[in-house]
């Protein structure tokens, strides 16, 4: 996948990444604000656009004012980047279900399919099942793969994965652990299937990338991201991409003794025994409304220990914003608000902490916008865009 030109020049195909990297950060272009945006001439612009369009990656526009058609003159042709012009596939695989989402190049959703699995489904049956949904989702999203291909592809998982997407360690899904999920996903999806790359990476770090696109941290370039349910983990964004780490083991410190994050989850979900992790959150946050003292007390303690996780990576960060995710996100500011007051007691700068807005797609759509990550830098390649 690559813009291409009659000029084998380089210079000639990073004057056509420059065109089509405005139009994609910045709309519709006519040629003059392109030359003058681009600091490219005119004649450059003219001939670029004419290209571009012939290639499928812009597409001309009707004029923002439906009067400007009837006034005297020919109103200035305007050019778009082609959004239309391929897809990019997020696959989420968890314990308990597989999320497939398919969006064109903006990032806008066009399929999604669902399926709930049981979490004891040995690691064939899986993947047989998350075969099903992707072809289904692709199906779904396009009438044609020729006119609409696939530049990109990923697939988030729980554990420690790779750069190659290799599972080092899921506790999750042990028998997730040694499989190459990128090759996985490669094989389901057939030979030549992907025009671009194809990747695999942890579930909390693409659910921050969401946060970081279309959730409370939305243009935020760096965040810390809690995820606090029947999982305990973190994630790092800086310059808006997932830190991975030397491993890809970066902020896997829910397991840390020293936090207890498991420990203070349990007790508050022993709030209501024999409940549904669900249900018990749900309770202990009402009953905390209400004036209860026992769940205040335990919510109270429950901050005070993801708190203490919050501050060391912050004091060792110092990100713009924390972002707690996973299902204790639910009970919005009522979680925040006291672990905002014990991290004025914790660090020397407290960040400010939202709960997040996405709820469970949210690991889906980070695979999505990793995958158009992916893109923007194989189509733009060093030309900065503002998306």
């Amino acid at each position: 996948m690559r813009i291409k030109g009659g000029d084998p020049s380089a210079l000639r195909r990073r004057n056509l990444a420059t065109m089509l990297g405005r139009m994609y950060g910045q709309g519709a272009q006519t040629v003059t604000e392109l030359a003058r945006s681009t600091g490219l001439s005119r004649p450059t612009c003219e001939e670029g656009v004419i290209e571009l369009v012939a290639q499928g990656w812009a597409t001309e526009v009707a004029p923002p004012d439906p009067t400007a058609a009837r006034q005297p003159g020919r109103p200035a042709k305007r050019y778009e980047f082609n959004a239309q012009a391929g897809r990019v596939l997020g696959v989420d695989v968890g314990a308990h279900k597989i999320l497939v989402t398919v969006a064109d190049l903006r990032g806008k959703v066009t399929s999604v399919r669902r399926t709930e699995v049981d979490p004891a489904l040995a690691a064939k049956e899986r993947l047989a099942a998350m075969g099903d949904a992707v072809t289904a989702c692709l199906a779904a999203s396009a009438p044609s793969a020729d006119r609409n291909p696939l530049l990109a592809a990923v697939i988030a998982s729980p554990g420690i994965i790779d750069a190659e997407g290799r599972v080092l360690l899921s506790n999750v899904l042990p028998e997730w652990t040694g499989l190459n999920l990128a090759e996985e996903l490669a094989r389901i999806l057939g030979p030549g299937s992907v025009d671009g790359p194809i990747r695999a990476e942890n579930d909390m770090r693409l659910a921050a990338l969401a946060e970081q696109w279309k959730g409370v941290a939305a243009g935020v370039p760096d965040l810390v991201y809690i995820h606090a349910g029947h999982r305990m983990g973190a994630a790092v964004i800086i310059d808006g991409k997932p830190y991975r780490g030397r491993r890809g083991a970066a902020g896997e410190i829910g397991t840390l003794g020293l936090l207890d994050w498991g420990n203070s989850y349990r007790r508050l979900l022993s709030y209501v025994p024999d409940s549904t992790t669900g249900d018990a959150t749900l309770r202990v946050f009402t009953d905390l409304r209400d004036g209860n003292d026992r769940a205040r007390e335990l919510v109270d303690r429950f901050a005070r220990d993801l708190a203490t996780g919050v501050a060391v990576m912050s004091m060792t960060l110092d990100p713009s914003l924390v972002v707690v995710g996973g299902g204790i996100s639910r009970a919005g500011d009522d979680i925040t608000a006291p672990v905002r007051r014990h991290l004025t007691d914790l660090c020397l700068f407290p960040p400010d902490v939202e709960a997040s807005s996405l709820g469970d797609e949210s690991v889906a759509l980070g695979a999505v916008r990793h995958g158009l990550q992916q893109v923007e830098e194989r189509l733009f390649g060093l030309i900065p865009s503002s998306t």
